[in-house]
């Protein structure tokens, strides 16, 4: 009978995934913890205590500008029942993963409620931005 419930629930799952995936929109990029592939590549936390506890949980980006500029908007979720107060900025990068005006953005510092997510925004600083990082660290 255990068996049987366990199967009821890992093709609950599946489906479940199966219908986010057809419901999704192209404009979401990524959706996970802080250790799956798609949400590293644009977070990169700066505290080891941080590490597991927040995340992004809706990932946005287009072109705006005629089509010059990137603009990215980034949902970052606390995984915790504790508030968090943290800094947050931008990296950019051009197409061959060179940073583009390195240290020039300064930190910008947000509260996470525990278990609540806060918008963050970003418009690369020029047209040679194809990629981007949101970089997070403790206060």
């Amino acid at each position: 009978m255990k068996v049987n419930h366990c199967f009821k629930r890992v093709y609950g799952v599946i489906f479940l995934l199966g219908l986010l995936t057809a419901c999704s929109t192209s404009g979401i990029e990524a959706i996970g913890t802080p250790e799956d592939p798609d949400v590293k590549k644009h977070l990169l936390i700066h505290n080891d205590s941080l590490a597991n506890q927040i995340t992004i949980s809706d990932m946005r980006s287009r072109t705006v500008h005629n089509g010059d500029l990137l603009e990215v908007s980034l949902t970052l979720s606390n995984l915790t029942s504790r508030d968090k107060t943290v800094q947050y900025r931008f990296s950019w990068f051009d197409g061959d993963e060179f940073e583009v005006e390195a240290g020039v953005e300064g930190w910008t510092p947000v509260s996470l409620h525990g278990k609540g997510s806060v918008s963050v925004n970003g418009l690369a600083p020029n047209s040679s931005v194809k990629s981007y990082r949101l970089n997070v660290k403790g206060q």
